[in-house]
């Protein structure tokens, strides 16, 4: 576990480094090794909560041929994997930070001509939160005792520098008004799609409005206004990101679905709706009185279940 957490701290202060140089080359390698270190702290954090601290808990594993033994593989787990086995010991982190920040490196490596340096002020902003829970909290490390003077001050200026501008943006959706409990409305995940930015410093231009899709949004970063219903997709697939992945994993209705009219990911299924164009599922199916589900929903066989929608297609062809 010490040359993890050793080797964790190595790469956020490189990555740290990287950012303070200020070439576009070194702030994409600022963002890859935060992020990796990132990994690298999580996995600090399984290895030291592994049964007898032997770091089964980072490999994938297979049963024995007796089917009762777990035995290490030679491959580490992934991103999705590390946060199901934090969730299996009963740690709840906010994997928030790590989710943007992994986002925001695959955009930067595939779709951005341009890396601005306030947007990777921004993402390692969003990692010290992170870095203080795995540390502080699971491995009962004071951060500020592990990593050198300069990164620590540098860390420190980018989650003030962070907090401070999107407190400002997400102050100005005070107001908007949202149906679902089980999704909340995804302020914290609104970023913009311009191709040369992708900062979450996104703002509603005019605060008073509580309608989400009558909002005019601006990006306080490159000032582009980007399209609300882009924003709003792209927000709510991250915001859900990873318990979607848990619900596909125990086979459970995931929080977020394909709308069959829009044909956008922004179907809540708790309350039955389109968040984007206002497509509603009937809550009862109209034949048996059963339970009505987004996976029922046939353009044919509209206020029916599958089940009897099934019988009456059946019904037709016998």
């Amino acid at each position: 576990m010490d040359k993890l957490l050793s080797n964790a701290i190595d790469s956020i202060e490189v990555g740290m480094e990287d950012f303070q140089n200020g070439s576009e080359r070194r702030l994409v390698s600022a963002v890859r090794n935060v992020y990796a270190g990132l990994l690298l702290l999580a996995k600090a954090v399984l290895w030291e909560n592994s049964p007898n601290k032997d770091g089964s808990l980072i490999y994938y594993t297979k049963n024995k041929s007796d089917g009762t033994v777990m035995v290490k593989t030679g491959k580490t787990i992934d991103v999705k994997t590390i946060q199901e086995r934090f969730t299996n010991l009963g740690f709840n982190p906010d994997w928030a930070p790590l989710d943007t920040i992994q986002g925001y490196r695959n955009d930067i490596e595939h779709f951005y001509s341009t890396v601005r340096p306030a947007v990777v002020q921004e993402q390692l902003g969003r990692a010290l939160p992170l870095i203080q829970t795995l540390m502080g909290e699971y491995l009962e490390a004071d951060p500020k005792d592990h990593f050198s003077p300069e990164c620590w001050k540098a860390l420190l200026e980018s989650k003030d520098f962070f907090d401070a501008m999107q407190k400002t943006c997400i102050d100005t959706f005070a107001d908007i008004e949202w149906e679902s409990d089980e999704v909340p409305f995804p302020k914290t995940h609104l970023r913009c799609m311009s191709k040369d930015c992708g900062s979450y410093l996104i703002a509603q231009q005019w605060p008073d409005q509580t309608e989400h899709l009558h909002m005019e949004l601006i990006c306080r970063e490159c000032g582009s206004t980007p399209d609300v219903e882009d924003v709003l997709e792209a927000a709510l697939k991250e915001s859900t990101a990873a318990d979607a992945y848990i619900a596909a994993k125990n086979g459970e209705r995931p929080p977020l679905a394909r709308c069959p009219s829009c044909f956008r990911d922004t179907f809540l299924p708790d309350i039955g709706k389109c968040m984007i164009c206002d497509f509603q599922l009937q809550d009862r199916c109209e034949v048996c009185g059963a339970d009505m589900d987004i996976d029922d929903y046939n353009p044919d066989f509209e206020g029916m279940c599958a089940s009897c929608a099934h019988s009456l297609q059946k019904a037709w062809y016998d």
